[in-house]
């Protein structure tokens, strides 16, 4: 595995999600969106690549050992250029599960989310954060009606 071929690797790991993140930025509304933005479809179908990833570093180099669960011992296990492939894929599989939980408690409670969806997919917990802010305001004011 060379540079090159490492660096398809972490464009296609990138762009995997893209699709999904599209649908619910551009057509939130669509039958394609509600249909394939679900916490069990898109998520899991990355977790196989994540596992096929861990895979490939074992069979083409092998896995570094981690000696000791201190930070220089893990960090020189993330170190090696596929499994570092394989956490960044980790973390846009976790933003996009946490994304689509997002995207349909919005369409549950009626409300648009589009900011905090392109937040959540830049800048991860910024967008959480935003949605979490937005969401208790929400409830809070919703409650004082009640």
């Amino acid at each position: 595995f060379g540079n090159r071929e490492l660096n398809r690797l972490f464009w296609a790991a990138t762009l995997s999600t893209a699709p999904v993140w599209s649908l619910m930025l551009l057509f939130p509304r669509s039958k394609v969106a509600r249909f394939l933005c679900r916490e069990w479809i898109a998520p899991p179908a990355m977790g196989v690549v994540y596992v096929y990833l861990f895979y490939l570093a074992q069979n083409i180099t092998g896995l570094p050992r981690i000696d000791d669960v201190e930070m220089t011992s893990v960090r020189k296990f993330w170190s090696h250029p596929i499994l570092f492939i394989a956490l960044w894929m980790h973390r846009m599989t976790l933003d996009l599960f946490v994304g689509i939980s997002m995207y349909r408690l919005g369409r549950y409670r009626k409300r648009e989310v589009r900011l905090e969806l392109a937040l959540t997919w830049l800048l991860g917990p910024v967008g959480m954060m935003v949605f979490a802010i937005r969401y208790w305001i929400a409830e809070s004011l919703r409650s004082l009606k009640n």
